[in-house]
């Protein structure tokens, strides 16, 4: 039974993930039959399904649930996401169903354990998450209930496996691995557009800065912020954590119908221009200037492992960039103001809150992001706070040759605030047991297309300056959304006990 090509799959709900899903078992070689509300609906969703495709796989139109099931191994359920929809359904699958039959929900958020039970034999009810469009990613969610046997498990991650997908387990949680995680990235995108960031400055952070192929209000807007507030509000109520409430200006936009892409507004204005138009014209352009820079402070040696940065790098000259990522210490202003006096323009590169009150006069405020191979650059200008842009902010960004968007003095600014509440929720999930580390950034990379999955960032810069980060913004905001979880608090703790170094860290800094 675990061979694709000898079992027989029923497909029920043919929306755009159900069709690709049948045709992705079709094309491995699977018997596939589908079924809709209707034979109407059924006959529309056949030839849908075939349309889209340049080379259709063969499928079988079911005239009945009993039609369907005949000799299947396994159905998978992908109709639209209400847990009474799909409970009415699962009852009349259990009452014609053989009692080896596997029965699969592609749901992304609804409980895999509460569908058991409406099936009746949980046993043999797992969770397959696919992404859209299925065809061409590449992650399915196996999802584990409450009593999920492990057979089926096994079945059911080589049956991915031979789809040429790659399986991650993790046990039945609201929204599962992706959409979890991914919870904070949409919630900081939107609050930071309610607090007066132009949507198009931060997609285009999140593309510059953390090499997201979309932003997060450009995803938004095209899965549609119906769809996402739906998936919050079931957040809310599942976790009863404040964390997870739905943002107020989303819900005022849904009931405008303003609900993305497909109604021509949403967070963009659909109707002038693409969103990726808006944010390719958000970011400032600059060219490579010849100049050298000293780049100095904690934040030094992550710099240095980016190529570009080595080559602009050179020490006692009267250009500084003062790397301080996460911080604003005594130690850190005491550098800088000792900078100022020796005569050097300086530009400060931190995303800490504590540089809105401890910025000197002349000083430049930057965050310097040099994760991807082209350095990338948030800007600090803000009227209200009187933060200006000296001329040496512009120097520097032409000493590097890196692009940049301009932001206003927020807690953590853009790409850290995205970033570190996304590690946050990694690591709640991992502390949870929803999944392990390893499923997360897999998850994560293939399921978002993200270069990096939390984990791998954790790696590259430790958990001290993300554990600093989302401190700062607890104290700035007074937010429980910022609050650290307990693994990251630990996990930092063992670090400094253990001494270990880390790419932010003090003792790693070259003298001043």
């Amino acid at each position: 039974m675990t061979n694709i090509a000898e079992i027989k799959v029923a497909v029920v709900g043919l929306g755009p993930m159900g069709r690709g899903i049948a045709r992705l078992f079709a094309r491995a070689g699977a018997d596939v039959a589908v079924l809709d509300l209707n034979q109407e609906s059924t006959a529309r969703g056949i030839e849908l399904t075939r349309s889209e495709a340049e080379d259709p796989p063969q499928l079988r139109a079911a005239g009945s649930i009993e039609d369907a099931l005949d000799g299947a191994a396994l159905l998978i359920e992908a109709i639209v996401e209400s847990p009474d929809a799909k409970a009415a359904l699962l009852a009349k699958i259990r009452a014609v169903a053989s009692p080896e039959l596997i029965v699969a929900s592609n749901t992304s958020s609804l409980s895999i354990g509460e569908l058991g039970a409406s099936y009746g034999e949980a046993s043999h009810v797992v969770g397959m998450h696919f992404f859209n469009p299925p065809e061409r990613m590449r992650l399915v969610e196996v999802v584990r209930g409450p009593h999920t046997s492990l057979d089926v498990l096994e079945v059911v991650q080589l049956w991915v496996q031979e789809l040429g997908k790659t399986a991650v387990l993790c046990e039945d949680s609201p929204n599962f691995i992706v959409n979890r995680v991914c919870r904070p990235l949409y919630y900081e995108a939107q609050l930071l557009a309610t607090q007066g960031v132009a949507p198009a400055s931060i997609d285009a952070i999140a593309r510059g800065a953390l090499g997201h192929r979309m932003g997060p209000l450009e995803l938004l807007d095209f899965v549609g912020l119906h769809t996402h507030l739906g998936s919050s509000e079931t957040a809310l109520r599942e976790f009863g954590d404040p964390r997870y409430r739905p943002i107020p200006r989303t819900r005022a936009l849904v009931r405008a119908g303003a609900t993305g892409r497909a109604a021509g507004h949403g967070w963009y204005d659909h109707t002038s221009a693409k969103a990726s138009e808006q944010v390719t014209a958000a970011v400032r352009q600059t060219e490579r200037s010849g100049s050298r820079i000293s780049i100095l402070g904690p934040g030094r040696t992550l710099h240095l492992t980016n190529r570009l940065l080595r080559e602009v790098s050179e020490p006692d000259l009267t250009l500084a960039l003062y790397s301080a990522p996460s911080s604003c210490s005594a130690e850190d202003t005491d550098a800088v103001r000792d900078l100022v006096l020796r005569g050097a323009r300086v530009v400060v590169d931190s995303s800490h809150p504590g540089w809105i009150d401890e910025l000197p006069p002349g000083v430049g405020w930057i965050r310097l992001h040099t994760l991807q191979e082209a350095p990338f650059a948030e800007v600090v200008r803000d009227r209200e706070a009187d933060i200006v842009e000296p001329p040496a902010v512009q120097e520097v960004l032409n000493a590097i040759g890196c692009q940049s968007v301009t932001v206003p003095a927020l807690p953590g600014l853009i790409a850290d605030r995205l970033m570190h509440t996304v590690v946050n929720e990694a690591l709640l999930v991992v502390e949870e047991g929803t999944a392990d580390a390893d499923a997360v950034d897999t998850a994560m990379r293939l399921g978002m297309n993200h270069p990096l999955g939390p984990f791998g960032y954790l790696e590259r810069t430790g958990t001290v300056p993300v554990l600093e980060s989302l401190r700062g913004m607890l104290d700035a905001f007074g937010d429980p959304r910022y609050r650290p979880t307990q693994l990251l608090v630990r996990r930092a703790a063992s670090e400094r006990r253990r001494g270990v170094p880390s790419l932010t860290d003090r003792s790693l800094r070259l003298p001043i």
